[in-house]
């Protein structure tokens, strides 16, 4: 009852609430034929546009970041780049255990906090800060007790900072994406991203001569800068897209609550979805080799930006739904659409160039990693699918099934992937991982479908409600 409560509240905010002093300001177009669109067309070209952008600064996250560990591979011992990417690694882990679903309840409660938006991003953004601080300490001190390759960054006072570093501007960049995304202004994540890959290449082509060192930490160090930039632009994009916001070093008790209460069910989604991405260099560094991981993560990092593409329609998709979700059909199959497009392009691009980019980083890194490359590229279609039916589940509040699939598709994935690569090497870790991706595919797409069939009967209810009068008679 709450929930449709909720839903309603939302909806008619979204369809009467007048406020421009506080609504964000919309990127200017610079064609007057927009205003003769009718508001269906200009819905979809603006989810286009907002989808487009997002998807843009994702690939761009990821495209600079190849160039990242190109030169990092060029002038770097694998040794320390293995380390330096497991470190990385374990930077997102803790990023994601801080997020407690909060960057979700943003994109969900944002238009309930139109007349007060820097309440709730205040309590967001400092709840936020503080968890992923805490938990970067309780990782270097399981770091310190328990590995062998890892443990430096708990060694050195130097390293131990630039981790907390990494951590609360790794934290507060992917909050500020969620808020972009709530105001729908995909582009800002675009410039933040392309900020955060040019400042971190020039970090570790340069640092190595400035520090006259070749180690880890100056990777690392060429991370935290990068980071410290980005937040500051996010700040300057905030500021001039809500101009009623403000920022107070407060947590309003009631708006965290809420954010909590809706973000934690999310948490438990996104932690199953994300972290076996983030756990596994850690497990190879740990239990194979830091130069293995090293060509790992190349290999990974190569085919995330392929899968960068669903992901980032589905949070698109998760917004839609968030505000309209009674009917989603056609943002359903317009996403489906749009990823499988974008997502198949880059799959090709990446299956095809696989053996060149892996190739700039060293030979050793193509030999070892072309294969694994293509067969995780083959993975955009049940990508794809179990993205979408994450997007559904989190916009309906159907959460509980969502996380379960995660969960177990997550655990399984990472047993496999662990036996494989311990047995039969890169190649056997892709293989596993696709073959585990496939299954959960499948049960996603047939879960979607039967949601899509129960929102056809319900509005169907709606619309051609019982005779209760011919009921009675009979």
């Amino acid at each position: 009852m709450k929930t449709n409560q909720v839903y309603k509240r939302m909806n008619n905010l979204n369809a009467s609430h007048e406020s421009p002093q506080n609504e964000p300001r919309r990127a200017r177009g610079l064609f007057k034929l927009w205003d003769n669109l009718s508001l269906e067309k200009r819905e979809e070209y603006s989810r286009f546009y907002n989808s487009g952008t997002l998807i843009l600064g994702r690939v761009a996250a990821s495209g600079l970041g190849y160039l990242t560990w190109l030169i990092t591979a060029r002038l770097f011992d694998a040794r320390e780049v293995g380390i330096a990417s497991g470190i990385v690694s374990a930077m997102m882990l803790c990023v994601q255990l801080a997020l407690f679903g909060i960057g979700a309840a943003v994109i969900k409660t944002y238009p309930l906090h139109l007349d007060s938006p820097s309440r709730m991003i205040n309590t967001a953004l400092n709840l936020i800060a503080t968890a992923s601080l805490a938990t970067a300490v309780l990782f270097l001190i399981f770091a310190r007790a328990f590995f062998s390759e890892l443990n430096v960054v708990s060694a050195l006072p130097l390293y131990a900072f630039l981790f907390l570093g990494i951590n609360i501007f790794g934290a507060i960049n992917v909050l500020m994406d969620h808020v972009s995304i709530a105001i729908k202004r995909g582009d800002q994540v675009l410039t933040r991203n392309v900020l955060f890959g040019v400042i971190t290449i020039a970090g570790v082509a340069v640092l190595p001569l400035l520090v006259e060192t070749t180690t880890s930490i100056a990777i690392v160090s060429a991370w935290a800068a990068a980071g410290f930039f980005a937040c500051l632009l996010g700040a300057i994009q905030l500021f001039r897209s809500i101009p009623a916001y403000s920022y107070t070093p407060a947590i309003e008790k009631q708006t965290a609550r809420q954010l909590i209460g809706i973000g934690l069910p999310n948490y438990l989604l996104t932690l199953a979805e994300r972290a076996p991405n983030w756990i596994l260099p850690i497990i190879i560094t740990e239990m194979l080799s830091p130069i293995e991981n090293a060509r790992w993560y190349a290999v990974w990092m190569m085919a995330w930006v392929v899968f960068l593409v669903p992901i980032s329609v589905g949070q698109n998709l998760f917004a839609e739904i968030s505000h309209h979700p009674e009917n989603f059909h056609r943002p359903l199959r317009l996403s489906i659409r749009n990823s499988l497009i974008g997502g198949s392009v880059a799959a090709a691009l990446v299956i095809v160039l696989a053996p060149f980019m892996l190739g700039l980083l060293g030979k050793e890194y193509a030999v070892a990693g072309t294969t694994p490359l293509r067969i995780l590229a083959l993975a955009i279609l049940p990508i794809t699918v179990i993205q979408m039916y994450y997007a559904v589940c989190r916009g309906t509040q159907r959460l509980r099934e969502a996380t379960i699939t995660g969960l177990a598709c997550g655990a399984v994935g990472i047993a496999a992937a662990t036996l494989a690569g311990i047995h039969y090497g890169l190649t056997g870790m892709a293989v596993a991982w696709l073959a585990t991706q496939s299954i959960a595919a499948a049960w996603a797409g047939i879960r979607t479908a039967v949601l899509m069939r129960r929102s056809d009967q319900a509005s169907a209810r709606i619309v051609n409600p019982p005779d209760s009068s011919s009921q009675r008679s009979s």
